[in-house]
């Protein structure tokens, strides 16, 4: 076929880039499918919000990157997922930037497909690494048909269909939102499947790249929320992260469904990779991660993370082993990752799990005593016991016993003459523990590879003897008498275990020639990580309340679910609703209308009236309080600090009360607030219908509202919000107006000619009657038994293939595994799915569990 244009040579080296006319019906229809998804992008983007003109440049970019890298549209989906929600600046629910994303990359990506853009990027069927029988294509369909129908029972469910841009909940653009996940990841599918099939190594690679990413993104997110509303190591306040996912504005689990579908992918490749500078960038995303699992105060995803990762650790030693049987070029395992590490013998797992749960332990007794300052000291003394030189073991076993026993008295000597001095010495404990780890940092670096030196074993043993005295000391010093006993405890722990593994060498895990050189110190690093996470978890256990809290009230918290569950189910009319499901996005109207009196929540409508547009804002028939009441809020500039003039312009049947709020607030948690209370009351006028009330224009002061906007370094989402905390009122708001002390106007489409672009809603502390609480019983409820039973199909089908199937040893079989199942753990206790966003990962992840299969000789991951 004639080439119907070039790209000038060598373009962000390409190479050649030539386009060609279609040649086949697959590349016929992939023209079509590009066209469709630029006319709705573009329409999308067009109707923007925030600009239009804006958006539609920024989608232009985002179509011409996936045409360029159309392989790798992985990464630019999933890579900036978290960071990618504006709902609380755009008023948009049912459409937001990830409709836009999709469409734009699945424009590009088909296009350069189409017109064979790189065509030289093609490979034999055998190497198609993403490939569906035609008994998993049938269920595929059968999942699509069943979210189509459930939509269409939603439409139905509402009144019918009607088109808005910015419906909220109880209307039928809902369950568009609700559903429109697995259309996403389907609109991508035959695209990722041409990748795959083009260049697997690459579409791997940008899977998990592209979650990594997303992980990173979002860890980022959380650390900030937590700098800048609460502090980094505050464990008390009762305040659970949320980043940038606005689907949490009326409760729920985006966040921790986000960690636990991501987190997999991070550590897989950590655990694989081999290039220093990617082990330290994963290792931070690592830690990054961990701290914002932490700060979820999540029991959910307290609980899935060891689900998930230990099978996903059984899962990818399985994959090594198969690789360490298997002939040197024909490895299962793509040479994404670098080599693998040959599997640790039965007695160093032992090790490792003794030095593990040792440390938990002193952790633990050291922090209850000490405190920070204990916890830092026991630290040290675990860094330099993962840093012991491999020739410790190079003498005899009596001459290492005779070192142990001569290395323990002298540093019980010098302890003892330490913990004098820091009796007589102000602070002094804290200088003799630099002092003891300075030593052992020294011999450390004296270390002669390859060489039996008895006196170093002997001087060795002695300084690592005397930090963990100082250790003590330091818990001492900083907790009294229940310092030093706790301390002493772990002391003796951590001395008989160090002991046993000089003794002992097979018990050491760090022994061999795979823990020497740089393969060693990325051991050790990993090692440090895990305790630092320890560390991190005993913490917030200790010095937390909010996290005790949590812990300690599941059970009545586990009867609240279930009390909600059985509720919910009962909102299900009749034989066709159980089979069929009531409709997508239906379970809040349906719990407004059928549920008890605590689900009554409020509610909010865009009406019209003599072609004036004005807000209908109805409060909830429970029990209002600060935290309860529905919230219509809008993100804006830090006014000037002073006074704050509104001006509202509204309309009320009987008397209602109007909670106006200035805050800092990210999305349900509200701080520094300034705020005013205004009694509204009936106006009668002529020519106005009972029951209706006149138009009245009020104008009062807010405030002096002070400085707000945090710092520079962690800035603070400033907005205005306003409830109704009369149960049961309704208030018809035409306008409102607000103006800061130098008369600067901070609100945008005040008037809502715009309808409700840049206003935003949120249920700060009232959450179960927006969701069904259990991801099961979501699907349940919108798809009925047919939706539940195909999707659970879908579920254990893709568990088993990539466990046990085909798909055992594709190099991401182990995180997808463990991705799956950290779903379902959160999902037992959360809706999930009802969050577009986690369903696009979910479906997506879910997707590739049924297709993906590991290529033969593909990769020579070696044994290192």
């Amino acid at each position: 076929m004639a080439a119907v244009g070039t790209a000038p040579a060598g373009l962000l080296g390409f190479g050649d880039l030539q386009l060609r006319l279609p040649a086949t019906r697959a590349q016929w229809a992939a023209l079509a499918a590009g066209l469709a998804l630029g006319l709705v992008g573009a329409e999308l983007a067009w109707h923007h919000p925030l600009s239009g003109p804006l958006a539609l440049a920024a989608w232009g970019v985002a179509v011409l990157l996936a045409a360029l890298f159309w392989v790798k549209t992985p990464v630019l989906v999933l890579a900036p997922l978290p960071l990618i929600g504006l709902a609380p600046w755009t008023g948009w629910i049912t459409f937001e930037e990830l409709d836009l994303l999709v469409t734009a990359c699945g424009c590009g990506g088909y296009l350069a497909y189409a017109l064979q853009l790189n065509a030289r990027d093609r490979a034999p069927a055998w190497r198609h690494a993403l490939s569906y029988s035609p008994a998993v294509l049938l269920l595929v369909v059968a999942l699509a048909l069943s979210a189509a129908w459930s939509v269409k029972r939603g439409f139905a469910d509402a009144g019918g269909f009607q088109f808005g841009w910015f419906h909220g909940y109880h209307e039928a653009m809902n369950s568009v939102r609700n559903a429109k996940a697995i259309f996403l990841v389907l609109a991508l599918l035959p695209l990722w499947t041409a990748a795959a099939a083009a260049r697997p190594r690459s579409f791997s690679r940008g899977v998990l790249l592209g979650l990594v990413v997303a992980l990173a993104g979002g860890s980022a997110a959380a650390l900030w929320e937590r700098v800048a509303y609460t502090g980094l190591l505050d464990f008390s306040t009762d305040y659970r992260t949320t980043a940038l996912f606005w689907e949490m504005h009326v409760g729920g689990a985006a966040l921790d469904g986000f960690l636990v579908m991501t987190l997999p992918f991070a550590l897989l490749a950590l655990l694989r990779t081999r290039s220093p500078w990617r082990f330290a960038i994963g290792l931070v995303i690592m830690l990054l991660a961990a701290y914002a699992c932490l700060t979820t105060f999540s029991r959910g995803v307290y609980l899935a993370l060891p689900l998930a990762l230990v099978p996903m650790v059984m899962l990818a030693d399985a994959q090594r082993r198969r690789a360490a049987a298997a002939e040197p070029d024909s490895s299962h395992l793509d040479s994404t990752f670098g080599a693998v590490d040959a599997p640790l013998p039965r007695l160093a797992k032992f090790g490792a799990l003794a030095m593990a749960g040792a440390f938990a332990l002193a952790a633990a007794l050291v922090f209850g005593g000490g405190g920070y300052r204990g916890l830092l000291a026991l630290f040290f003394v675990m860094l330099i016991l993962l840093t012991m030189p491999a020739s410790l073991w190079r003498p005899t076993v009596g001459q290492r016993l005779t070192a142990l026993l001569m290395g323990g008295v002298l540093a019980l000597l010098l302890g003892a003459a330490s913990w004098a001095l820091s009796l007589a010495v102000p602070k002094a404990a804290y200088v003799l523990n630099v002092v003891a780890l300075l030593c052992c940092a020294a011999l450390r670096w004296r270390d002669a590879p390859g060489q039996a030196r008895p006196l170093y074993v002997l001087l060795v043993t002695t300084a690592w003897f005397w930090l963990l005295a100082t250790m003590v000391i330091v818990a001492d010093y900083w907790g009294g008498t229940a310092g030093r006993w706790t301390a002493l405890a772990a002391g003796v722990a951590l001395a008989g275990l160090w002991a046993a593994m000089l003794l002992e060498p097979r018990l050491w895990p760090l022994q061999g020639a795979g823990s020497s050189g740089k393969a060693g110190w990325r051991k050790r690093a990993l090692l440090v990580a895990g305790l630092m996470l320890v560390m991190a978890i005993v913490a917030a256990l200790g010095g937390g309340a909010y996290l005790r809290d949590r812990v300690a009230t599941w059970k009545e918290d586990g009867q609240t679910r279930l009390t909600h569950w059985h509720d919910s189910l009962q909102l299900l009319h009749g034989g066709r609703q159980w089979v069929l499901g009531k409709g997508s996005g239906r379970f809040v109207p349906s719990n407004f209308y059928d549920g008890p009196l605590s689900s009554q929540i409020g509610d909010y409508r865009l009406r019209r009236d003599d072609g004036e547009s004005y807000l209908a804002l109805a409060a909830g028939k429970h029990m209002l309080g600060r935290g309860e009441m529905l919230r219509i809020s809008q993100r804006m500039t830090a006014p000037a600090p002073g006074p704050v003039t509104v001006t509202l312009v509204s309309r009320t049947a009987a008397d209602a009360n109007l909670v106006l709020q200035v805050c800092e607030k990210n999305l349900i948690y509200p701080d520094n607030c300034s705020e005013a209370g205004v009694l509204l009351k009936p106006q009668r006028a002529s020519g106005v219908q009972d029951g209706v009330g006149a138009w009245q224009t009020t104008q009062f002061k807010l405030g002096p509202v002070p400085a707000l906007g945090g710092d520079w370094w962690a800035p603070r989402f400033v907005t205005f919000s306003m409830a109704l905390d009369t149960r049961g009122a309704r208030v018809d708001v035409s306008r409102i107006a607000m103006q800061d002390a130098q008369g600067r106007q901070l609100l945008a489409n005040g008037d809502f000619n715009r309808e409700m672009a840049r206003w935003f809603f949120s249920s700060d502390r009232h959450h179960l009657p927006w969701h069904v609480k259990n991801a099961a019983l979501h699907v349940l409820f919108e798809q009925g038994l047919v939706g539940v039973t195909l999707l659970g199909c879908a579920y254990l089908l893709a568990l088993t293939r990539l466990s046990f199937g085909r798909g055992r040893d594709h190099p991401l079989a182990p995180a997808i595994v463990a991705a799956l199942i950290g779903f379902g753990a959160v999902g037992a206790f959360d809706s999930l799915l009802d969050a577009p966003r986690i369903g696009f990962i979910f479906f997506t992840l879910l997707l590739l569990g049924l297709g993906l299969r590991a290529l033969p000789g593909e990769g020579v991951a070696r044994v290192a």
